[in-house]
Parts: C-alpha cells; sequence; structure tokens
C-alpha cells in the first residue's frame, strides 16, 4: 500500500541437485527426525534448531528454493496484471478467480473468504482552474497502447474521501504536514475557505486533508512533485521509470493511524449482516474534506499562477519556476461525486496443516487489490506468495509436511485501509494466539532489499537473507545488503500502511514485511502506469529479484513453520524498549522543561526483561544441545506468549483500536512508527499529563507481565 519495493533472485548455496533427484532424498528420508544431542555447527547451524532438525531443515530449504523461477514470475505478472482490480470490482473478482485457480494447479485447496466492506467509488471528478484562466485540468492518465480494459482504471480518486462541490482561492501547503500548516502561519497565511494544494511525500497522505479541515480548509488538491518522483530525478514513464507529467497518485486518506478495516465494524468482523455504526461514528472517516488526487501536469498551471511569498527553500520543488505561498492569483473548482456502499471483499486463504502442531499457524501474507494494474503494488507480493505456494506443493506432492501449520493469503481491499486482513484477523481473533508469526509482502521485486518487523525477528530475516543469492551479484542477498547500507543491516519497525498491523499491532503476532524495490519504483505508486510494461521494462527485466524475494520469503516461513525453539530474541526488545524509555524522558526535558512522567521504573523492568530473555535463551540454546523435546514445548509457549504481554486491552488513547504499547503508525505521520505510542500521544499529542501517567502504569504492567513469562516457573 505504502512502500513499493520491488525484485530477486537467486540459487541456494551453489548449484542445486536436480529437482528429482533432491526430492527422491527427501522421500528416502521421510520419517520425522529425532533430536540431535549436540548443536549444530559451521554453516549448518540454524537458530532455534536441533543439528538433526538443522540438516532436515536445509534439505527442505534446497527443495523449496529449487522451484521459483524467473519465467514463472513473469507469467504470472502478465496473467494477474492484465487488467485494473480496484477492490470489490469485477476485475478483482477475475483476479481472485485466478489466483484460486493457480493455487489449485499446484495441488493446494484455497478458500474465498468472503467480508463486507463500506467503501467509496468515484461518480464523478472535476478539477478546474477558474482564475486566472479557466481551464478543465486531467483526472486520468492517457492510455498507452498495451494497457487494457483501460476504461476499468479508476479515474483519480482519494478513497474514503467525501464528496463535495466547492470554490475557492488556492494556497500551497508543501507537504500538508502539522509543520508546514504552522509555517504558513507564521507568514501570515490563512487557508480558511480555501482550497489547500499540497504535494504527496512525508506523511500518510490522510493527514493532509485532516491538517486543511482543522484550519477551516474547504478541500485538498494533492500532487506528486516531480522533485520527489519525476523528471528531475530521471526519464519519465513510458521511456523511463519515473512519474510522467500525466502520472496520478491514487490512494485512501481513510483515518488509518486512528484504526484499520471496515469503517463501520471497528474491532469486529464485517461479516453478512455485522452490526454496523454509522459512517458518521467511525474514527476512520473523521475529519475529513474533499479530497483529490491531480498530477504535477494539472499542478503546474496553478503553482505558476499563485501570488504571495515565495516560499523557502525547502518548499521548493521540482517545476520550473519559484513555488509561492498564495492565496491570489490562482483560484480552483472541485468537484467530487463519491458513492459509498458496502461492498464485498474476497480474501484467498490456504492451510498447510501441520505434523506436530496443526492448532499453532505461520502466515506469509500479500495483498492483491490494487489502484490500477498493480504490477509492483502489489502483484509483486502475490506473486512470491504464489511461488512459495507452488513450492510447497511440490513438497506435499511428496509426502512432506510443516511442523507447523502454514497459511499462505492474498488479501483484498488493503488499499483502502487494510481492510481484508483486518476483517480475517478480527474474526479468527480468539486463533490468533496460535499464531506463531506473520509475513508479510508488499512490494517485492526489486534490486534493493528492505524489511521491517518486530525485533524478536531481526534475527530471523537477518539469517534468511544469507540463504539467497542475490541477482546481479557474485554473493547472497545479506551481501548485498549490506553493501547497499554501508556495512549495516538495517531493519525498520513495524508503523503504519500494510496487512501487518491488524496481526501485529492489534493481536500482538510477531510479524516481520519484506521488500525490495529499484531505482525509479516511488514513480509508479498508485499510478496506471504500474503495470506489466513497467516492471518488464525497468523494475525487473529479468524477473530474478521476484524469484530471489520468493526464496527469501518461503525460507523465512518455513523456518518460523518447523523450528524446535522459534527463533525470536527477546533481550534486544528489552534493550531497545530501555532505549525508547530513555529518549523518552529526554525528550520531555527537551519540550517540557522538566520530567513530568517518571519511567524510572518502566527502564529498570525493561532490563529485568532483558535479562529474564538472556536467561531464556541460555535455556533454549541448552535444550536445543540436549535435544530435550519436552522443554521445547514450554519455551515455545512463552516465547509466543511474551509479544502478546506487550498490548493493553484498553487501547491507545484516542484510538483505542490499537492495542501495541511499544510500536504504533505515528498519530501525525500515519506511516512513520511511534514508539512508546501510548506515552507519546497522551503528552505530546493530548498535552494530557494524567492521562500519560495512566500510560504509563500500563506500560509497566506489560513489561513485568513479558519478564514474568520469560522466567522459568519455580
Amino acid at each position: 500500500m505504502f512502500r513499493s519495493r520491488t525484485r530477486a533472485l537467486a540459487a541456494v548455496g551453489g548449484p542445486a541437485p536436480s529437482l528429482v533427484s533432491a526430492l527422491s532424498l527427501v522421500v528416502a528420508l521421510a520419517a520425522a527426525a529425532p533430536a540431535a544431542a549436540s548443536p549444530p555447527a559451521g554453516n549448518d547451524a540454524i537458530a532455534g534448531f536441533t543439528a538433526q532438525s538443522a540438516q532436515w531443515q536445509r534439505r527442505y530449504e534446497r527443495l523449496l528454493s529449487a522451484v521459483p523461477s524467473a519465467r514463472e514470475a513473469r507469467a504470472l505478472d502478465a496473467e494477474l496484471a492484465a487488467e485494473p482490480a480496484l477492490a470489490t470490482t469485477t476485475g478483482d473478482r477475475r483476479r481472485v478467480d485466478r489466483i484460486v485457480a493457480r493455487l489449485r494447479s499446484y495441488g493446494l485447496k484455497p478458500e474465498v473468504r468472503t467480508y463486507y466492506a463500506y467503501l467509496s467509488m468515484p461518480k464523478r471528478v472535476k478539477v478546474e482552474m477558474t482564475a486566472p484562466r479557466r481551464l478543465a485540468l486531467p483526472v486520468k492518465e492517457r492510455p498507452r497502447p498495451w494497457q487494457k480494459h483501460y476504461d476499468e482504471v479508476v479515474p483519480a480518486h482519494n478513497g474514503m474521501s467525501p464528496s463535495g462541490d466547492v470554490r475557492g482561492e488556492v494556497v500551497y501547503a508543501n507537504y500538508g504536514r502539522p509543520e508546514d500548516f504552522e509555517l504558513l502561519a507564521k507568514n501570515g497565511v490563512s487557508v480558511k475557505g480555501k482550497i489547500v494544494l499540497a504535494r504527496y511525500g512525508a506523511v500518510f497522505r490522510g493527514i493532509k486533508p485532516r491538517e486543511a479541515a482543522r484550519r477551516g480548509a474547504k478541500g485538498v488538491l494533492i500532487y506528486s512533485d516531480p522533485a520527489d518522483d519525476g523528471f528531475t530525478r530521471g526519464p519519465v514513464y513510458p521511456e523511463g521509470p519515473w512519474r510522467a507529467p500525466d502520472g496520478i497518485q491514487r490512494g485512501s486518506v481513510a483515518q488509518i493511524q486512528l484504526a484499520a478495516g471496515d469503517p463501520q465494524t471497528p474491532g469486529w468482523p464485517s461479516v453478512k449482516g455485522a452490526r454496523r455504526i454509522p459512517p458518521s461514528e467511525s474514527p476512520m472517516l473523521k475529519g475529513l474534506i474533499p479530497t483529490a488526487p491531480i498530477s504535477y501536469g494539472a499542478a503546474e498551471p496553478l503553482l505558476r499562477a499563485l501570488k504571495g511569498k515565495e516560499v523557502p527553500k525547502e518548499w521548493q520543488g521540482g517545476l520550473p519556476f519559484s513555488y509561492r505561498f498564495g492565496p491570489g492569483g490562482t483560484r480552483a473548482h472541485l468537484d467530487l461525486k463519491n458513492t459509498f456502499q458496502v461492498r464485498p471483499l474476497w480474501d484467498v486463504i490456504v492451510r498447510i496443516p501441520g505434523s506436530e502442531r496443526p492448532d499453532q499457524e505461520v502466515m506469509l501474507g500479500a495483498h492483491h487489490d490494487s489502484w490500477a494494474y498493480g504490477s509492483s503494488d502489489n502483484l509483486s507480493g502475490v506473486e512470491n506468495v504464489l511461488q512459495v505456494g507452488r513450492a510447497l506443493g511440490t513438497l506435499l506432492k511428496k509426502g512432506w509436511r510443516p511442523k507447523r501449520t502454514v497459511v499462505l493469503a492474498t488479501w483484498d481491499g488493503e488499499e483502502y485501509g487494510v481492510f481484508g486482513s483486518t476483517e480475517y484477523a478480527e474474526q479468527r481473533a480468539g486463533l490468533l494466539r496460535d499464531t506463531v508469526a506473520y509475513v508479510n509482502m508488499d512490494g517485492a521485486g526489486g534490486s534493493r532489499f528492505g524489511a521491517a518487523a518486530t525485533p524478536a525477528l531481526d534475527r530471523s530475516v537477518v539469517d534468511a537473507s544469507k540463504e539467497v543469492r542475490w541477482p546481479g551479484t557474485n554473493g547472497t542477498l545479506h551481501e548485498a545488503w549490506k553493501a547497499q547500507n554501508g556495512g549495516e543491516t538495517p531493519i525498520d519497525r513495524i508503523g503504519g500502511g500494510s496487512d501487518f498491523q491488524p496481526f501485529f499491532q492489534r493481536y500482538g503476532v510477531p510479524a516481520m514485511d519484506l521488500g525490495s524495490a529499484s531505482p525509479g519504483s516511488p514513480g509508479n505508486y498508485h499510478c496506471s502506469c504500474d503495470d506489466f510494461y513497467w516492471t518488464a521494462h525497468f523494475g525487473d527485466p529479468s524477473w530474478e529479484y521476484h524469484a530471489a524475494m520468493s526464496r527469501l520469503a518461503g525460507i523465512a516461513t518455513l523456518r518460523l513453520a518447523d523450528a524446535d525453539v522459534i527463533a525470536m530474541r527477546y533481550r534486544p526488545y528489552a534493550a531497545e524498549t530501555a532505549g525508547y524509555l530513555a529518549g523518552f524522558t529526554a525528550e520531555q526535558r527537551k519540550r517540557l522543561g522538566s520530567v513530568v512522567v517518571d519511567v524510572s521504573r518502566d527502564i529498570a523492568q525493561a532490563r529485568a526483561w532483558q535479562r529474564a530473555a538472556e536467561a531464556l535463551q541460555a535455556r533454549a540454546d541448552e535444550a536445543l544441545r540436549r535435544g530435550d523435546t519436552a522443554a521445547f514445548r514450554r519455551l515455545n509457549d512463552k516465547i509466543m506468549r511474551t509479544e502478546r504481554d506487550l498490548l493493553t486491552r484498553a487501547g491507545l488513547p484516542g484510538r483505542p483500536w490499537y492495542r501495541h504499547q511499544i510500536y504504533a503508525p505515528g498519530i501525525d505521520t500515519g506511516y512513520a512508527t511511534q514508539r512508546l505510542p501510548g506515552l507519546h500521544d497522551a503528552l505530546f499529542a493530548d498535552r494530557d499529563v494524567r492521562a500519560a501517567r495512566a500510560q504509563e502504569e500500563r506500560l509497566f504492567e506489560s513489561l513485568r507481565a513479558a519478564t514474568r513469562t520469560l522466567t522459568p516457573e519455580e
């Protein structure tokens, strides 16, 4: 939804044996492996596995890695990106049917789950400049000869925007952040009664109309500036990957920093007949005004005619003239008629039951809906899920089964506000207690790798990256990742903007988000140019990065499903949390001049949690050395429970749908991660010291619970 990343390939560790001979080897060894009495050594070691289990696991990983191919990636994209698939449309349903047919062809048993979500569809979109001259502005890109079903491409639409017919002077507000509106006010510029023109970037697009509405604006136009993703960055589509002058970035403005999923069923599944709150009571629809996206070609005459002071250097975009604040010179007319109704969504689910712990699940998912053709966002992710499904189907035919249940999913409605995955999670809330982890892919077919995760899964991401050869290099993804980042392997913390949100931030399921993008990927984001042509010419012409990302996702998922002791490390998590708390104290001194919410006991408790995690890891290492299968179950129960300990039943202040006390989407950013969100929101956003102290009490109890969970019973 939010980050378009892309591609990869790889063969695992040298020449692969033929698939037939390798599979024969697995069949010949198909008895359950006994636990080893000594730890794995050298390159054969896998965190969380006994020596014997690690040998088996590496055989499975070689077999899995032999299946994904660049040829299959290309074929999948050519098929699935052949027509637009906006959520709930006939194109979306046809895409679902194609995904189901592919999964069945692999010998799997997909299930389509239907939910019913309240969402918008554009009926009329009209944008025009009315002064200093009258000019109708385009609300859709021009079609390209290779783009089929182009009449099904939705025009310029910011999903969940209210309808409205507004006219007024235009004011330029840079990225539309709170600080941008504050700078306007300092310069004597009011947006009251005006139409705000803001550029995409820096924060989630839904923050821009929220901030404009708070200050009395009538409407908002959001455009992609060429300085960010257009001609100043390089050749534009179709000659290059960057955004063309007519390229429009669609996207939802639903307030996902407050909640996710169907806006009328916050916290419960939107099944047929579900109770619904009125739209006026939905937190996701709060404080919005008519909003529409336009291209930088359409924004140019509006910006060029603006009067007023010249903007500061950091506000200047890429168009060849000086930008000005306004108002004056430019007037605009925005006429939106959006229809809102409850429409069906279709999630596709495959379950591969585990042989030892079928009650425990490891999930791999990606959303299949798109604003237009969606080759990068997010068919690249879906195609990786399908390639993993194809590999697992091959292994199943030879008698293989995972220890824990593996769930493959493609979600609908992500682009409107993480709808499909949220409704699924809310329907299965009780069962998610037994979900080991969720692996997400949203933009996963390019040359530059990136990841986000709970700290507990950092090592799992790094270790899996060492097993995948990276296209265009002579080494592994891990080596390429380090080379691209000054010798580091940076892993972001989970914020907002994709299908990890319900699993991690509401239900405490440990999660990782794996993606990759190529240079120029921002140029096709939510544009009709995000098509098969773009990927085949610029994103991943060899399709090898797609195949490599499939291998990575498959290995990461299988290791979580097959580990003797689930490889989650809470010592670094606890250490990071102590650092966040120290930073919170420092921020109080900086912003308030003194410490009004004392978190010293929380820091001490985080350090106690860290010591408990170290002790548990020592017990896990010893159990693996001894092959103590009875200890494995006890250890795994503790490891799985710990992330859930960090939730608060009451939810975060002002946004109770979110429950995670360490990470949430930023209240003023939407995408970026806010550490210690309950403390931060209460003290710095709401300026409520009493509420912040209440949040501190909840956090302290959660840190105590996490420490107790990892401490051995007396």
